[in-house]
């Protein structure tokens, strides 16, 4: 990333609503360090995401100046840091810039995703073959899970950050907010959901005329 962003900087105009200090991953170790944040380094887990928020040129040709367009951003970042932001916050973000190609504008805010509320197992005291404990289940045969709240020592996990947001819903319900609160205010219009049903909230269903088992293939993306 420090790499692209050097690219980038030298390549396109570029303006830092939060600028970075150092590189990536003195920043990333700088924010796990000061919120205590515990991080499990195994499987899939994702240290680091990146929202981006931007438009062709069509969308910006209706603004009137140069400073419409930074008061846009300006909105976007705020969103973005009442979405994602650890406590509406900006202390987990690592840093934000805005890159003016020749057809387009995006502003992109680089983060941690810590949250300090999550999902943990709760198991019995039988093994499986390889020796884990196995996790208990309910009269429906559900996988049972204690809720932990910590704010002294928050969790890094892509996974957990989103399930409090709204699990499989999360992506399309930040969509959804974007949208409503911002967006629509500048002329931008929210295309067909392509997303499968579950993926879909209950807005966007009555909005788009959604039926059950009317399924798509395309997992829905943060624009």
């Amino acid at each position: 990333q420090d790499d692209y962003l050097k690219e980038v900087e030298q390549t396109y105009e570029t303006e830092w609503l939060k600028p970075m200090p150092s590189n990536f991953e003195q920043e990333w170790m700088r924010i796990k360090t000061e919120h205590n944040a515990r991080f499990y380094n195994r499987g899939k887990n994702v240290v680091m995401e990146c929202l981006q928020f931007g438009g062709n040129h069509e969308f910006w040709d209706d603004f009137p100046d140069e400073y419409e367009i930074l008061a846009y951003f300006k909105k976007c970042y705020a969103f973005a840091i009442k979405t994602i932001g650890y406590k509406q916050t900006d202390t987990n973000v690592i840093c934000s810039i805005i890159v003016t190609e020749p057809n387009r504008r995006n502003l992109f805010v680089y983060y941690l995703p810590l949250t300090n509320s999550w999902q943990r197992k709760v198991c019995g005291n039988e093994f499986s073959t390889l020796g884990n404990r196995l996790q208990l289940r309910n009269e429906d045969n559900e996988p049972i899970y204690r809720k932990v709240t910590s704010n002294v020592r928050p969790l890094l996990c892509h996974s957990e950050f989103w399930k409090q947001r709204g699990a499989l819903l999360s992506y399309s319900d930040l969509q959804e907010k974007f949208y409503n609160e911002i967006s629509y205010r500048y002329g931008a219009e929210r295309g067909e959901s392509k997303s499968r049903l579950k993926y879909t909230s209950n807005e966007q269903i009555k909005r788009f005329n959604r039926k059950e088992g009317d399924e798509y293939d395309v997992v829905p993306e943060i624009k």
